[in-house]
């Protein structure tokens, strides 16, 4: 069996393989040309803008060259043969050079609560621990699997999955429903038994063929001792379901109900690893997932002032939701075409609105003699005073009245990452009056394992500019 090459990488690093690494380029290409065409991803948003004609074999997940693979603005996992390739989020990536194992593990943790806030993925925290605490090799592939196993056995070990399942069977009595025009055409030394369509109650149904399926493709594929014993259980569990080559369209067949509502997660996390690509006996080549770091950021935040908005018995939409969209002109040529932009999220108060616009842009940049300045792209500003703009404008009785509602932009900060953001707001006046804000979110605190100090944080934050600008 070849040596297991693990690759890690933070987004837009680069890191130099060597002119002889042949098996790793081919790799790479492959997943590339994977994701060009139909690779998984963790929703169904448009994470992937480039398509096959924009980019070529070099340019999909990674840029890969002669001596060196630079990771672009994906993250996520992939095996592919004996090739693990892991890239993470920059905000996460350690300060020292020399990275050691501790170091990855806190950023792949890290990136995992991200995930799992942003998709409601479910994960147990003291699951995390246990596997950071297991001094293991750190894999994010191997901590999917893990998850994926783990979450298995637990409902495993509630009960199995059984659900009615329609048979066609010869019987010598008579049970069920009687299939006459199969019974009619019996020859006269047939005619002792009776053809007959039954419901039975069984394990060998749809849904556990699928995670049968995944359960031998993950201990196929896994080097960790602790998912080969997990995955070992379920596969003497699995025992009596049928091993079948299963496709995209098996996966695509399922439905959910109270009654198997519980293997949804399981369920969710092997579709995410091992559903085959489109295609009628395709395989699936490249396991993994990879989403768009700014997309994940964005939702991330939604969730975030979800939780908030809730609690506050405010109202938040995002630029998915109608009441959040409005037109920029009146009226525009019939043969003219505009991509109309719209805010991620507004807030609704009881009594105005604040606009907030979620930005994974880092800010404060380090020159030569290692001082650092905030550098605010024009665009950007530019940007959050139209939203500010066309969402305070109102007419009242034929005149304009604007209520020049706030414009919050969010980034994210770490120890490495927009350093010095996260202590306070920045304020920013434009020449009319109205107000723009900075406020970070400190990424820092999920490689702590405290989500909810980093949303006190940011809530604090945010409170202090809505009392700020809270009508009297």
């Amino acid at each position: 069996m070849p040596r297991l090459i693990t690759i890690t990488l933070y987004e837009h690093g680069t890191k130099y393989i060597g002119e002889d690494n042949r098996a790793i380029q081919d790799a790479l290409v492959k997943l590339n040309k994977e994701f060009k065409k139909d690779f998984k991803k963790l929703d169904k948003s448009e994470d992937n803008p480039d398509s096959e004609d924009d980019i070529d074999e070099s340019k999909g997940v990674v840029e890969v060259y002669a001596n060196k693979i630079k990771a672009r603005h994906y993250v996520g996992f992939a095996a592919i043969d004996n090739v693990f390739v892991q890239i993470l989020p920059k905000v996460f990536e350690p300060s020292n050079n020399d990275e050691n194992e501790e170091d990855t593990w806190s950023s792949i943790m890290a990136f995992v609560r991200m995930l799992d806030t942003a998709y409601g993925m479910k994960v147990k925290t003291h699951d995390l621990a246990y596997l950071q605490g297991r001094k293991l090799h750190p894999s994010l592939y191997e901590v999917f699997v893990y998850l994926f196993a783990k979450s298995l056995w637990d409902e495993i070990q509630r009960g199995y999955h059984r659900e009615y399942v329609e048979l066609h069977s010869e019987e010598k009595f008579l049970r069920g429903k009687l299939l006459l025009s199969k019974q009619i055409r019996k020859l006269p030394h047939q005619r002792h038994t009776f053809s007959v369509e039954i419901h039975e109650l069984i394990e060998d149904n749809l849904l556990n063929r699928i995670l049968y399926f995944s359960v031998r493709e993950a201990m196929r594929r896994t080097n960790w001792g602790l998912n080969k014993r997990l995955l070992g259980n379920l596969m003497l569990a699995f025992d009596g379901v049928t091993p079948i080559h299963l496709t995209r369209e098996h996966f695509e067949r399922v439905h959910f109900t109270r009654l198997n509502e519980r293997f949804r997660k399981p369920f969710e996390l092997a579709r995410l690893l091992f559903m085959p690509a489109s295609g009628e006996g395709r395989i699936r080549e490249v396991s993994g997932f990879f989403v768009d770091m700014n997309k994940l950021f964005e939702l991330y935040i939604a969730r975030v002032l979800s939780r908030y908005a809730g609690e506050n018995g405010y109202m938040l939409t995002t630029n998915r939701d109608s009441e959040n969209r409005k037109e920029l002109f009146n009226n525009k040529p019939l043969e003219s075409s505009l991509k109309n932009q719209y805010p991620d999220y507004i807030l609704h108060l009881n009594k105005g609105l604040v606009i907030l616009d979620a930005k994974y842009t880092e800010l404060v940049k380090t020159n030569k003699n290692g001082e650092t300045k905030i550098e605010l792209k024009p665009d950007i500003a530019r940007q959050l005073y139209v939203y500010s703009r066309i969402w305070g404008y109102h007419r009242v009785n034929g005149h304009e009245v604007d209520s020049k509602p706030p414009s919050i932009i969010i980034v994210p900060a770490s120890s490495t990452y927009n350093q010095g953001l996260s202590d306070k707001p920045l304020e920013f006046e434009f020449f009319d009056g109205r107000k723009l804000y900075i406020i970070a979110y400190d990424m820092e605190y999920l490689k702590k394992r405290n989500v909810s100090a980093a949303d006190g944080d940011f809530r604090k934050s945010l409170e202090g500019i809505i009392d700020q600008h809270r009508p009297s």
